[in-house]
């Protein structure tokens, strides 16, 4: 499925938002540089063969876990949480920092999906920050 144009590179869309503070961001990972294809996951394009680069960035830094916020849950954010347990990764996506589109019960059908996978679903207040 083709979704149209949205996070345009150079637009607002594509902007990090001004609350958002990464001074100390090693890794920016792009997505999406085809065309014809939609992009969801950010480990690999949706044609399932162009890698982003970001599992080989979080191995070299032998980092375990990756926490999934965004949208959508259900696009977006699952095929990236299911990528990182496809990798290898403990995988857990934070509900309440994420929106879904929910087409045709598609929200449902990416929770279930994740579950079967090992994806944990937890709140942001299960994290302990400090």
């Amino acid at each position: 499925m083709l979704w149209p144009d949205h996070c345009v590179q150079g637009t607002t869309d594509a902007a990090l938002g001004k609350a958002v503070n990464v001074p100390q961001a090693e890794l920016i990972v792009r997505k999406g540089y085809h065309r014809d294809i939609d992009s969801y996951s950010a480990f690999e394009e949706a044609d399932r063969k162009t890698r982003t680069g970001l599992e080989g960035y979080l191995k070299e830094r032998a980092i375990r876990q990756v926490f999934v916020t965004g949208l959508a849950t259900d696009f977006c954010v699952a095929w990236t949480a299911l990528d990182a347990r496809k990798a290898g990764f403990q995988s857990y996506v934070i509900e309440d920092a994420c929106r879904g589109i929910d087409l045709n019960g598609s929200l449902a059908a990416a929770w279930k999906h994740m579950a079967q996978r090992g994806v944990q679903r937890i709140q942001s207040t299960d994290l302990e920050l400090g």
